[in-house]
C-alpha cells in the first residue's frame, strides 16, 4: 500500500513542479508532455526506485523496473490532473484531453 502512495505522490510533484517549469519557461508545444516524461523517469532514476521490488515482482534486469515506475509516475500524472478537474472544476486546456464529455440524450 505504501508503495502506492509513493507512486501518486511522485505523480502529483512531478504535475506541480512541471506547471512551476512551464509557467517560469512559457508554454511550447509538446513540452509540457516532454517535461513530465523527463521529471517523472529523473525523480525515479535518482531515487533508484522500484514497485517491483517493493511488491517482490522478480525482473530479468532490475533497471527495467526503475524505467518502468518512471513511466507509471508519468501516467499517474493524468489522473492526479483529473482529479484536480473534478475538485476544482477547473479544467487543463494546455496538456492532454481527459476526454470528450457529452450530455445524454433523451432517447424515450
Amino acid at each position: 500500500m505504501y508503495h502506492f502512495a509513493i507512486l501518486v505522490l511522485l505523480a502529483l510533484a512531478t504535475v506541480k513542479v512541471t506547471d512551476f517549469l512551464v509557467d517560469l519557461l512559457g508554454d511550447r508545444d509538446g513540452m509540457r508532455s516532454l517535461l513530465t516524461f523527463v521529471l517523472a523517469v529523473g525523480a525515479v532514476w535518482m531515487m533508484d526506485y522500484s514497485l517491483f521490488d517493493g511488491w517482490g515482482v522478480a525482473l530479468r534486469d532490475r533497471t527495467i523496473g526503475v524505467w518502468m515506475t518512471g513511466f507509471m509516475v508519468a501516467g499517474g500524472t493524468s489522473a492526479v490532473r483529473a482529479m484536480f478537474g473534478f475538485l476544482t472544476h477547473d479544467r487543463a486546456t494546455v496538456d492532454e484531453t481527459l476526454g470528450e464529455h457529452r450530455r445524454l440524450h433523451k432517447v424515450a
